[in-house]
């Protein structure tokens, strides 16, 4: 049970030691500015929905990128063959059907008749061969689920992928959307260079009209989108564009996405301030929306040098930490998280117990103790932050505060948000980062668990790797519950991150937005302005 007294005082630690950072003399490539000197505002239009998003995402090419930002834009655009209802379950989306023969080695799907991309072409089997070969080629996800598959089509609308082994996960892998397996047409993959595709063209609701760096992403609705009959279920069902335009705006500064909120500037804002819940929550023209489950909060280790490349250094950190401050002085308010230590969301079946004991330890005495045995000598760790993204900002203060507790000496580094993505894939410049983890479908889908994904941190367990692929060729869910239940307690033992908490989002929109529903992220079809 938390006691308001223990809430009021982090809130005032928070403020004052946000104060002292603001004058520190660390890193930092720019302060965020506000919406007026960096967007160029133009008088709004009827039927059009403005987007006010913390940060600009690297590219829309999704399987190039796995920022939720450019999720929350890019699919808008694409789609895959099945996608997601309501219950986390595969449902198709391009395909009208999916066949999974009885030795789980072949999955056939059928194409839906009459869909066409954004610049005319009809979809064919040609296009989604390469585009399932290129999510192969280049996402995590595809990388695994698809090794030594082969993808081929019959009948001008069939799509068959047969597999060596048996698949117990490669369906809700197609359907997850971070990264995913999104269909575009065979010549824009074809003329793609290393940094993505050249032309965003997908099937769907809306289509990519104009992208001004770090102002706004403009989509407008595809008039010959095809939509299913289907009742509207999580990401699956009817979608349609009810607004003509939708313009995705880049606001880095807190401040300024409440304050365009309030005013009507913007319609719908994302990664509002927890401190504001209450004042938003009490304006009559908006309506606020607490996005769960939302993300887990994790700290990452650079496994691959440094410090944290000793196990015993990374369990000293975990038997640091009191999960419970820090995710208080994340949020200020403990309606918007919860302490849960399991990879996967209470909502979720796969939810474990395994390793509960591990989490939350709050024992400095014993962090001390594993720091002498890991021979930590006071060398600078180096923790990497970023100010677009409140949640983690607040993450690497209150961590900062409890490892110097214990004797660590912190090196702070403040960062925009491009410039920490770019510095976490670079062993050498720092020890720690903070981010966070989406609604994932299957365990398999947790990039840093899989050694072969290379994601920043560079885990690297042959144990971890063989489990994974177990749960990967197990067909039943009891079956791959049981393994899940090792990878868990393997996960709580090696600590490639650590995760703080499950941390739900605020959002707002004004009161004439109708039809938002929150699922995984914030999806605009089937939102109307009136």
């Amino acid at each position: 049970m938390i006691k308001k007294p223990i809430g009021y005082m982090l809130t005032l630690l928070i403020i004052v030691t946000l104060s002292l950072l603001g004058c520190s003399s660390t890193p930092s490539s720019s302060d965020p500015t506000s919406s007026s000197e960096q967007s160029e505002v133009k008088p709004k239009e009827k039927n059009e929905l403005r987007v006010a998003l913390s940060v600009s995402p690297p590219s829309l090419d999704m399987v190039k990128t796995s920022t939720t930002v450019a999720l929350q834009v890019g699919w808008h655009i694409f789609e895959p063959l099945v996608t997601l209802d309501k219950d986390y379950k595969p449902t198709p989306m391009l395909s009208k059907s999916f066949e999974v023969s009885k030795d789980g080695k072949e999955i056939t799907f059928t194409l839906r008749e009459g869909i066409t991309f954004h610049n005319g072409k009809a979809l064919g089997v040609e296009d989604v061969i390469a585009s399932l070969n290129r999510w192969k080629e280049l996402s995590p996800n595809g990388k695994t689920g698809l090794a030594n598959a082969t993808i081929s089509s019959k009948d001008n609308d069939k799509i068959i992928i047969t597999l060596d082994k048996p698949s117990g996960t490669l369906l809700t892998s197609l359907a997850f959307p971070q990264q995913g397996a999104m269909i575009m047409p065979k010549e824009v993959i074809e003329a793609a260079t290393e940094e993505g595709v050249k032309e965003y063209i997908g099937t769907g609701p809306f289509k990519f009209v104009e992208w001004k760096q770090d102002q706004y992403i403009h989509l407008e609705k595809y008039s010959d989108y095809q939509a299913l009959t289907e009742p509207a279920s999580g990401l699956g069902g009817k979608k349609e564009a009810m607004v003509d335009r939708i313009y995705f705006h880049t606001v880095p500064d807190a401040a300024t996405r409440v304050a365009g909120l309030q005013s009507g500037e913007y319609d719908f804002a994302d990664e509002l301030p927890f401190d504001n819940y209450e004042q938003l929550k009490g304006d009559p023209n908006l309506v606020t929306v607490v996005s769960k489950p939302q993300k887990y909060v994790g700290m990452i280790f650079n496994k691959k040098k440094g410090l944290f490349a000793n196990v015993t250094a990374r369990q000293a950190v975990n038997a640091a930490l009191d999960h419970e401050m820090i995710m208080m002085g994340i949020s200020g308010n403990p309606d918007f998280f919860r302490l849960d230590h399991s990879l996967m969301f209470v909502e979720q079946p796969w939810h474990s117990v395994a390793g509960k004991e591990k989490y939350n330890q709050k024992n400095p005495e014993l962090a001390k103790k594993l720091l002498a045995e890991a021979g930590y000598n006071g060398e600078p760790v180096t923790i990497i932050t970023t100010k677009d993204y409140d949640y983690i900002y607040k993450s690497s203060i209150m961590v900062k505060d409890q490892l110097e507790k214990i004797g660590v000496k912190v090196n702070f580094e403040i960062y925009d948000w491009p410039t920490m993505v770019s510095k976490r894939s670079d062993e050498a410049k720092w020890n720690i980062f903070f981010t966070g983890f989406p609604t994932y479908t299957n365990p398999v889908q947790t990039l840093y668990l899989d050694s072969r994904n290379k994601w920043p941190g560079w885990y690297n367990n042959p144990e971890m790797d063989a489990l994974l692929d177990e749960l990967r060729h197990t067909v039943t869910f009891d079956e791959q519950k049981a393994v899940f239940e090792k990878i868990q307690t393997l996960f709580w033992e090696d600590l490639p991150i650590v995760k703080i908490g499950d941390l739900h989002g605020l959002a707002a929109h004004r009161n004439y937005v109708k039809g938002y529903q929150y699922f995984m992220d914030a999806p605009f079809w089937n939102v109307s302005v009136q």
